[in-house]
């Protein structure tokens, strides 16, 4: 069952470091692709080309997968746990924060916060 589960659970190769870098690279075209638009009053080229153009690193930071890494079996994130794992934003900045949070027990595959507990948490409530 556990084999099929992560064969079923997202599929994401992007880091936190790396989504937050894609975040402010297209939040910037985006911002300057519209200001180009309204100082202007016209829609130049480079405006239009700046906004398209950011869609693609926002949308890989809110998916938290690359196609193009997908297909160079890259990725930037770990597999086996520690600071930087594979799984959801809030997870990523979770454990970056040093809260390490852990997969309850049927859920290992499960990166989000939906499936993870803190320890802190357990030890106030026990």
């Amino acid at each position: 069952m556990k084999a099929h589960n992560e064969k079923i659970a997202p599929v994401q190769n992007i880091g936190l470091a790396d989504r937050m870098l894609r975040f402010f690279v297209g939040g910037a075209l985006f911002a300057g692709g519209v200001l180009g638009m309204g100082i202007t009053g016209t829609v130049s080229l480079w405006s239009a080309l700046a906004v398209i153009i950011s869609l693609y690193p926002l949308m890989t930071t809110m998916m938290g997968w690359d196609p193009f890494y997908q297909m160079a079996g890259a990725r930037t994130c770990s597999l086996e746990g520690g600071r930087n794992q594979c799984g959801t934003l809030p997870y990523e900045v979770d454990a970056a924060l040093g809260h390490e949070p852990t997969p309850e027990k049927g859920r290992e595959y499960d990166h989000s916060l939906t499936g993870a507990r803190h320890d802190a948490q357990h030890r106030k409530a026990a």
